[in-house]
């Protein structure tokens, strides 16, 4: 599996999380399913993080970055989860937080996962959750995307390093 590494954007929405990512993925031009999953404790978690792929470019005409994708920030504290990078804000929730959180240890951890279906030009996403699923707005996929993992936490820098367990970046052909 891919070391983390210290993770930049230059996006706005991501400005108050120390960011890591475990690799990237190529989107090719033909239908393919991709993820990126990765596990968590929430009670050993800071209150609020960052989970996503998303993709930078620099469109010719502009020059300025612009990043697209998908990434959600998942409040521990209250089980919202908002969407950060698609203006969909306030996406769902998690019933009853504590009781929710409260079946996750360090034996059976709490699984983040974005399963993303590319079908002709579209990326269709779903977020799971602790066993929940999430639908999320499907975005146009240009020809050659490449999309970053990202995961981060709110708090002091490093925090991010020990929040995260068993990350997996996977595609296959569908």
């Amino acid at each position: 599996m891919h070391s983390p590494l210290t993770f930049v954007t230059p996006e706005m929405a991501f400005a108050s999380f120390d960011l890591v990512s475990f690799g990237s993925i190529r989107v090719p031009p033909h239908p393919l399913r991709l993820g990126f999953q990765l596990d968590i404790i929430p009670s050993e978690c800071p209150n609020q993080i960052v989970f996503g792929l998303i993709s930078q470019h620099r469109p010719q005409v502009s020059g300025r970055a612009q990043t697209h994708g998908f990434a959600i920030r998942l409040d521990l504290v209250t089980g919202e989860i908002w969407d950060l990078l698609n203006d969909s804000g306030l996406i769902g929730m998690v019933d009853e937080p504590d009781s929710f959180h409260a079946r996750f240890t360090d034996e059976e951890p709490m699984l983040l996962s974005w399963e993303v279906e590319h079908l002709g030009s579209a990326l269709i996403p779903r977020l799971h959750i602790g066993g929940e699923e999430w639908l999320y707005p499907a975005l146009s996929c240009p020809d050659d995307m490449i999309m970053d993992t990202l995961a981060g936490a709110a708090g002091d820098k490093g925090s991010t390093m020990t929040a995260f367990m068993h990350p997996a970046v996977w595609r296959e052909v569908i």
